[in-house]
């Protein structure tokens, strides 16, 4: 069996959750990415490391062709609230809850049902900000302002979703960024975020950035863990629709998330933008779940 990091604990329980929504953008692929990643061996490799893993399957997320005339605003928000409902259920029962995206949109209904249980701390370890609003936004993605709807800014539709609830900005940091708006680095810096930039990561090193963002975040004694694929470089992880050059690389991404698992503070996860129509051999759902496991403790020796 592979060994567990010091962090993590064999015997825990992990709920794995697919939400399969692709409506924050608007290139078709991530709806596929619950499946790539279960098809990389996601609940066998959990497994090995003598974690009881339970798939709860997909939620259901309309596809653009089932929208019809429903604002697609309220689909998402639909869809964010169910997850919501399943993450704050399964966090109730003492899981770990893995949630499958989808495009980062997911992550409204994931954090907020963390956040239903009480303060949490949140690392988004993400290449983009993803704090615009319908004002800010240069696209008008949705899967661009799911961190600024934590924060209760946007669409009321949205915001709704959080039922009242507001992140802290000091429980709160981005690892990995290096493409952000210029209005966005404005409202982020207004809210007092920390934000770890690519260029902090190269100059002082991903064991210490990783340190002291857990630091930062683990103040409520749990956190939850949003991971967009599109952190890491394109030659790592090339099957992501908004990939920009100059990432986190393989041992990075690893080192992050197993420091992650050392700390014992990891109470969700997220695995987003995961789109195997523009990855290669899966080769993208195959890291994506060596990092989760990561996460949940494996260790080499």
């Amino acid at each position: 069996m592979t060994a567990l990091r010091s962090g993590a604990r064999a015997g825990r329980l992990v709920h794995i959750v697919g939400a399969p929504l692709d409506l924050g953008q608007t290139v078709r692929g991530t709806d596929v990415g619950p499946a790539a990643l279960r098809y990389a061996g996601l609940v066998p490799q959990i497994q090995e490391l003598g974690i009881s893993a339970k798939d709860l399957g997909n939620l259901d997320a309309p596809s653009p062709a089932d929208v019809g005339e429903r604002d697609v605003l309220d689909v998402i928000a639909e869809v964010c609230g169910h997850l919501r409902d399943r993450v704050a259920e399964s966090e109730g029962q003492g899981a770990i809850v893995l949630t499958l995206g989808g495009d980062h949109s997911v992550a409204i209904g994931s954090v907020s049902g963390s956040m239903a249980g009480g303060p949490v701390g949140l690392l988004w370890i993400d290449a983009h900000g993803d704090f615009n609003t319908p004002d800010t936004s240069l696209s008008g993605n949705v899967h661009g302002m799911p961190l600024a709807v934590l924060f209760g800014h946007g669409d009321a539709r949205l915001t709704a979703v959080c039922q009242g609830r507001k992140l802290a900005p000091e429980s709160v940091a981005l690892v990995g960024v290096r493409d952000l708006d210029p209005r966005e680095k404005e409202a982020l810096a207004a809210e007092g975020v920390a934000v770890y930039t690519m260029r902090d990561i190269d100059e002082r090193g991903i064991g210490a950035v990783a340190r002291e963002a857990l630091l930062k975040v683990g103040g409520p004694g749990r956190v939850h863990v949003s991971l967009d694929i599109d952190a890491l470089d394109p030659s790592e992880a090339p099957g992501t629709t908004t990939a920009v050059r100059g990432g986190l690389t393989y041992r990075e991404a690893h080192l992050l998330l197993e420091t992650i698992a050392d700390s014992g503070l990891l109470a969700a996860l997220d695995v987003v933008e995961v789109n195997p129509m523009r990855d290669i051999r899966n080769q993208t759902a195959r890291t994506a779940v060596e990092l989760v496991v990561s996460a949940l403790g494996k260790s080499i020796l």
